[in-house]
C-alpha cells in the first residue's frame, strides 16, 4: 500500500477546484455565473474526498466498557455515556440488541472482544453469582435498574400431610397505578386472596388445605385492573396423612373425648383412652392397637406415642412421678401434650403443660367464636370466655378476629406443649359437619404431635426455584454411613418423559453424613432422584420465567456482594483515538447533485 502525504490531498483537490473555476469562468454566458462557480468548487471538493476520504479522531477507552443486562435503562446509558471522557464499547448480554452494541453470547467472550479490559460499568438488573464468577480481575461498576413491582420472599413448604394447609407467604410490592390483588389458585379456582393498595408493600400469607394425596402445582397469580400475571407456580406434595399414636387423658366421661376417639380410631390412628369413671377407678379403651397397662403413665408406655390429649383436672389427678414422666417425654423425647380447658390453669404442679398468657373476652360461661385454621377454614364453634396472648412463642393453631388466639403451641425441649379454649367440637359431628370436623383436628394434632426422625433424606440445597439449564444443588443426608461406606448412588428421573440419568455425589469432607450432588435440568416439570434404602425424593423445575422477582431480587444481591468483595483496585482511565472513516454517501450526493447542475446549466 502506497502512503500517501496528509497534504497531498489539500493540493489536488486545489488543482481541480483550480481548473473546475477556470472552465466555469471562460464560458461566454455570465448568467449564473457565481452558481456556477460554486457548484464548480463542490464538485472538485467532494470529488477529491471521494478518492481520498477524511477520517475524524474518536476518543476512545480500551480498558473500559459497558454491559447492557435484562432491564437496563436507556436514560442511565445515555447519562453514563454522556458522563465518561472516551466512548467505551457497549455490550449487550441476555437481553434486547443495542445501538452500536456487541451482543455477547457467554462472558468468557470478553477477554477476547476486548483483551485490556480493567473496569466494567453494568447496567440492568445484573448478574447470576456463576455469571460473576466469569468477571474475575475485573473491577466492576453498577449501575442497576430499580426492581419492579412484584413478589419477593416467597415460601411455601415442599410437602404436607393430608389434612394440612399449603401455606404460601411472602411479601408483594405494587406498582403506582391501581391496587392489586393476590389469589392462589387450585383445583382449578381461586382458593384464596388479598388485596394490595397502589404503591405498597404489603406481607401476604394465602392458605389452601388440599382435597387428597399426590403432587399438585397451584398457581399464585396477580391482578391490577384488567390485567392477570402469573406470578409462578407453587408445587407441593401431599403425602398421606400421618398415623399417629394417641394417648388421651380424661378427668370424667364427656361427649367431646368420646367423639374424638372414635373419629381418630376410624381415620386408623392408634388410640388409647383412660378416663377417671372416680377417685379410684379408671376406664382403658384401646384401638388400632395392642392392649396396654394404662393405670400408670411411666417412660416406658409414653415411648410409643406422639400426642397426648388430656385436661388440667386429668394432670392434677396423676402423681408426681407420672407428670415427671410426661415432662421428661416432651422436653427429651419431643413428646406432644393438647390441653383442653375452659379456663386458665394456674395449679403449679401443672404449668410445664399450661403456662400460657390469657385473658377474658367475656363474663358468660361459654361464647360463640368464629374460629379459623389451616386454609382458612372458617367455623362457629363453642368457646370458653377466655383466649390465649399472642406472642412470638407460641404457634398459632387456631384464632379468630382481633388477634384472638383458641388454641395455641409452644416448644418445651424437643417437645410442644399446646392448649385450647374450645373444649366441644363434638356439635359438629352431630350436625353432620364432618369435614369440618376432620380438618380442625387434623391441624391441631398436627401442630403438636411428634416430629418423625429421618435418617436417610434429600433436599434442594439452592436455589429455591430451579429452572432448566441452570445448576441446581441436591443434597443427600444418611445419618446411618459410617465412614468408609463409599459414596452412595443415586438417579434421577424426570417424570414428564421418564428419562433417567445418574447423579455423581461427593463427600461433604466437613460432615461426613451429607453428600452433595450438581443437577442441569433441561427442561421443567416434576423430578425424582432415589437412592437404594431411601424413599424417593420429589422436586420441581419451574419455568423460566417464574418468579421473574425473585430471579432479579437474586441477581441484585449477588451483584453487590460481587462488588464489595472485589479486591482488583480501580486503576487510571487510559484514553486513546482512533480513526473513523466519514461516510461516503455524504460526498457522492454532493458531487452528483453539483455534477447535474454544472451539466443542466450548460444546456439550458
Amino acid at each position: 500500500m502506497i502512503n500517501v502525504p496528509t497534504y497531498f490531498p489539500g493540493l489536488l483537490a486545489a488543482a481541480v477546484v483550480l481548473l473546475l473555476l477556470w472552465l466555469a469562468w471562460r464560458r461566454p454566458n455570465r448568467q449564473r455565473l457565481v452558481w456556477r462557480l460554486l457548484a464548480s468548487a463542490v464538485a472538485g471538493v467532494s470529488l477529491v474526498l471521494l478518492v481520498f476520504p477524511p477520517a475524524t479522531q474518536q476518543a476512545i477507552s480500551p480498558g473500559t466498557a459497558i454491559l447492557l443486562t435484562k432491564g437496563y435503562d436507556s436514560d442511565t446509558l445515555a447519562a453514563l455515556l454522556q458522563g465518561l471522557e472516551a466512548k467505551p464499547q457497549v455490550y449487550t448480554y441476555k437481553t434486547a440488541p443495542a445501538d452500536d452494541a456487541v451482543s455477547l453470547s457467554s462472558l468468557q467472550n470478553l477477554r477476547q472482544q476486548q483483551p485490556g479490559l480493567q473496569t466494567l460499568h453494568l447496567l440492568g438488573y445484573g448478574l447470576d453469582e456463576d455469571e460473576l464468577h466469569q468477571l474475575v480481575n475485573i473491577r466492576l461498576q453498577p449501575h442497576l435498574s430499580a426492581t419492579p413491582a412484584g413478589a419477593q420472599g416467597v415460601q411455601w413448604p415442599q410437602s404436607v400431610h393430608f389434612g394440612e394447609a399449603v401455606e404460601v407467604a411472602g411479601k408483594y410490592t405494587s406498582g403506582k397505578q391501581a391496587q392489586a390483588k393476590l389469589y392462589l389458585y387450585a383445583a382449578g379456582k381461586a382458593q384464596d386472596s388479598v388485596a394490595l393498595q397502589p404503591d405498597s408493600t404489603l406481607a401476604f400469607r394465602l392458605r389452601y388445605t388440599p382435597k387428597q394425596a399426590g403432587r399438585f402445582t397451584y398457581t399464585l397469580l396477580a391482578k391490577t385492573g384488567d390485567q392477570a400475571d402469573t406470578l409462578g407456580q407453587v408445587p407441593v406434595q401431599v403425602k398421606p396423612a400421618q398415623q399417629l399414636a394417641i394417648l388421651m387423658l380424661a378427668s370424667a366421661p364427656n361427649f367431646e373425648f368420646r367423639f374424638l376417639k372414635n373419629h381418630l380410631a376410624a381415620l386408623q390412628h392408634k388410640v388409647a383412652l383412660r378416663t377417671t369413671v372416680s377417685k379410684a377407678i379408671t376406664q382403658t379403651e384401646w384401638l388400632n392397637m395392642p392392649k396396654t397397662e394404662l393405670t400408670r403413665i411411666a417412660p416406658k408406655l409414653l415411648k410409643y406415642f406422639d400426642v397426648v390429649v388430656t385436661e388440667p383436672e386429668a394432670l392434677e389427678n396423676l402423681s408426681t412421678t407420672e407428670r415427671t414422666a410426661l415432662q421428661k417425654a416432651v422436653s427429651e423425647d419431643g413428646l406432644g401434650v393438647l390441653t383442653i380447658t375452659t379456663a386458665p390453669a394456674n395449679s403449679r404442679s401443672t404449668a410445664f403443660f399450661t403456662a400460657f398468657q390469657s385473658r377474658r373476652l367475656s363474663q358468660q360461661d361459654t361464647r360463640n367464636a368464629r374460629a379459623s385454621w389451616s386454609g382458612n377454614t372458617t367455623a362457629t364453634a363453642t368457646a370458653a370466655p377466655y383466649a390465649l396472648i399472642n406472642t412470638t412463642a407460641v404457634n398459632n393453631l387456631v384464632e379468630e378476629q382481633g388477634n384472638v388466639l383458641l388454641a395455641g403451641a409452644k416448644r418445651a425441649g424437643w417437645g410442644k406443649v399446646a392448649m385450647s379454649f374450645v373444649p366441644q367440637t363434638f356439635p359438629w359431628q352431630l350436625e353432620g359437619k364432618d369435614e369440618l370436623y376432620s380438618s380442625y383436628w387434623a391441624n391441631l394434632l398436627a401442630g403438636v404431635a411428634k416430629e418423625q426422625v429421618q435418617e436417610k433424606f434429600w433436599m434442594v440445597a439452592q436455589p429455591q426455584v430451579p429452572q432448566p439449564d441452570q445448576p441446581m444443588e441436591l443434597v443427600y443426608t444418611d445419618y446411618t454411613s459410617e465412614a468408609k461406606s463409599g459414596t452412595p448412588n443415586a438417579t434421577i428421573t424426570s417424570l414428564s418423559d421418564s428419562v433417567s440419568i445418574n447423579l455423581p455425589l461427593a463427600q461433604n469432607i466437613h460432615q461426613l453424613e451429607k453428600y452433595n450432588g450438581t443437577f442441569w435440568p433441561r427442561s421443567g416439570g416434576w423430578y425424582q432422584v432415589q437412592t437404594p434404602d431411601a424413599e424417593p425424593y420429589y422436586f420441581y423445575v419451574h419455568d423460566a420465567v417464574d418468579w421473574s422477582f425473585a430471579t432479579i431480587q437474586a441477581r441484585q444481591q449477588a451483584t453487590l456482594e460481587y462488588m464489595a468483595k472485589q479486591s482488583t483496585s480501580p486503576s487510571e482511565s487510559i484514553v486513546a483515538y482512533k480513526e473513523e472513516p466519514v461516510s461516503l454517501v455524504w460526498f457522492f450526493l454532493l458531487f452528483a447533485l453539483s455534477s447535474a447542475f454544472l451539466w443542466l446549466e450548460e444546456k439550458f
